[in-house]
């Protein structure tokens, strides 16, 4: 090859690798990473007046102080709130099958709405009531550190019963309160009962 070819060979090969380092100075890459945190946890707690511990002997129509509260212990979470209440049934027209609710709920607090009423369980002699905090159409939400108002204040053992009927009823006549607790974001349902069904 000629000197005249191979210094222009060589300006060539200068000129590529001139563009190509000016190519690589002009190119640019970039990494972001979006940053979360997980929120406060949903952390309720069911208040009673009644002490568990203390059995009390009722006799027909006596009128028993109980006081369920629900509170969100969280300090950043708002959380929407249930109440389920389960309470004992006996048999009233002596058919051998529980027909009827022991004791009724006295005074259900404002802004509990009673949101579903479950078939008396026969087995368990039980009927059980679900209150969510709010309206029959949308939750109400229970803001960090606060308490509901009462779900109710006080049971009422069935004013009219005969110790027949009484004895149909279960050996352990309890009223029982779960409470339920979750968050008020990203739940993709908005109806009281779709969120219960999230339980």
């Amino acid at each position: 090859m000629s000197r005249r070819k191979t210094i222009a060979v060589a300006i060539v090969l200068a000129l590529i690798l001139f563009i190509g380092g000016m190519l690589a100075y002009f190119t640019d890459t970039d990494t972001e990473t979006n940053i979360f945190t997980l929120g406060d946890k949903v952390d309720i707690d069911l208040l009673e007046t009644f002490d568990p511990t203390d059995a009390v002997k009722i006799h027909p129509g006596a009128v028993v102080e109980k006081i369920p509260t629900i509170k969100n212990l969280s300090t950043t979470t708002p959380a929407y709130v249930f109440a389920e209440v389960t309470v004992p049934c006996y048999d009233s027209n002596a058919d051998g099958t529980v027909d009827e609710a022991l004791y009724t709920l006295d005074n259900i607090g404002a802004g509990w709405n009673l949101m579903e009423t479950k078939s008396i369980d026969t087995t368990n002699k039980t009927i059980t009531y679900i209150y969510n905090y709010g309206t029959s159409s949308a939750m109400t939400s229970l803001a960090a550190n606060a308490t509901t108002p009462a779900v109710f204040t006080s049971v009422t053992y069935k004013t009219t019963i005969t110790s027949a009927q009484a004895a149909t009823a279960s050996a352990t006549p309890n009223v029982v309160v779960n409470a339920y607790g979750i968050q008020t974001d990203s739940l993709g349902v908005t109806a009281p009962s779709a969120i219960f069904a999230l339980f």
